[in-house]
């Protein structure tokens, strides 16, 4: 195996690991032995536990991601103007969430990864980069997401981009939060109308 390709195994068995026990309960020892490795060759791939744990939230947040970049046809033919857009938000919205109703665990987990890199970060501050990480980079994901829908209906934001990938983040936070909660898919995709809507009235 490559570096990357032994990287992304080592990840995988992390995120299997921390599925099963916390992020917190853990080691890299315990990741090795999942992935069949010796702990030197995870120690030559990550410095740390936190430089492993900051690789399994970019890539739980990548799964998110390739989910709605892997349907190439929803970007097509959309139209243009601002129902365009909603509708075009929506689907992109419906694929992120057709990914995370067939994964509770790792939904689960990425909330799990935060409140880890909270309390830690309390008493190790450099735990605290874990959590700022994952949402910068799933705020860079979801401003990319919503650029493209902008771009492909020919359509203008009227508000920063960041201010608003934040909220639609924030949003979609607590709807996943809520489902992993009481289990209504219907509830959440009356939520992820009403967030289509919310978004694609800052547009013009």
């Amino acid at each position: 195996m490559s570096v990357e390709e032994r990287r992304a195994h080592l990840i995988e068995a992390a995120i299997g690991l921390a599925e099963k026990k916390g992020v917190a309960g853990v080691t890299t020892r315990d990741v090795a032995q999942a992935a069949g490795v010796s702990l030197g060759v995870v120690h030559y791939c990550f410095e740390n536990k936190d430089q492993l744990m900051t690789e399994l939230v970019k890539a739980l947040s990548m799964e998110l991601r390739d989910s709605v970049d892997a349907n190439e046809a929803v970007w097509q033919d959309v139209g243009t103007g601002k129902e365009a857009l909603r509708k075009l938000v929506r689907s992109a919205l419906e694929l992120m969430w057709l990914n995370v109703e067939a994964t509770p665990e790792r939904q689960l987990l990425t909330y799990e990864t935060t409140t880890y890199a909270l309390r830690e970060g309390e008493q190790t501050p450099a735990k605290l980069a874990i959590a700022r990480e994952q949402y910068t980079f799933n705020d860079s994901t979801l401003a990319d997401i919503v650029e493209h829908a902008r771009e492909a209906t020919g359509t203008q934001w009227d508000i920063p981009v960041a201010t608003l990938s934040r909220f639609t983040l924030n949003t979609i936070d607590g709807i996943v939060l809520r489902w992993l909660v009481d289990n209504d898919s219907i509830a959440a995709r009356e939520q992820l109308d009403l967030l289509a809507t919310l978004v694609c009235s800052h547009a013009s």
